[in-house]
């Protein structure tokens, strides 16, 4: 028979469970350095997305991509996505988060450090930087899953 001590072990448990993934999370990118990553979203992102995070990038300009690539600056937007949702569209490329497969991935190049070093300074672009809501969704102007 289960007496709600036992209940009461198993909350504890997963909510303690819950904590240290929420840790490990928030270490990442505690430990992220935004100078770092700054000098490597210069190397690999300006390209697209340009100096100021914009979406204005030289290749944008030359190329015409379609979907343009994201404006980082936009808060209302980058401030809903996970750091672990940026994490993983720098480290594994757009097309892994259903976004636009021209983001390129990056897992070959750069470290994971050097990633969340990156997301770091993203985060450092957007407006209002403290912004903490609900998470988006995917979004579907980028999500090719929805398109028909």
């Amino acid at each position: 028979m289960k007496t709600p001590r036992n209940g009461m072990n198993i909350i504890v448990l997963v909510t303690m469970i819950f904590g240290l993934i929420v840790c490990f999370a928030a270490t990442s990118m505690a430990a992220a350095n935004i100078k770092k990553g700054k000098r490597r979203y210069n190397e690999f992102c300006t390209p697209c997305h340009g100096k100021n995070g914009l979406g204005d990038g030289t290749r944008m300009k030359v190329e015409k991509f379609d979907p343009a690539p994201r404006n980082h600056t936009e808060g209302n937007y980058m401030n809903r996505r996970t750091d672990v949702q940026l994490f993983k569209v720098v480290k594994e490329g757009g097309k892994s988060q259903n976004f636009s497969h021209i983001m390129p991935q990056w897992k070959h190049i750069l470290k994971d450090k050097e990633v969340w070093n990156i997301v770091a300074y993203i985060r450092s672009l957007a407006v209002n930087p403290e912004w903490t809501g609900t998470p988006l969704p995917p979004d579907p102007k980028f999500d090719k899953s929805q398109k028909k």
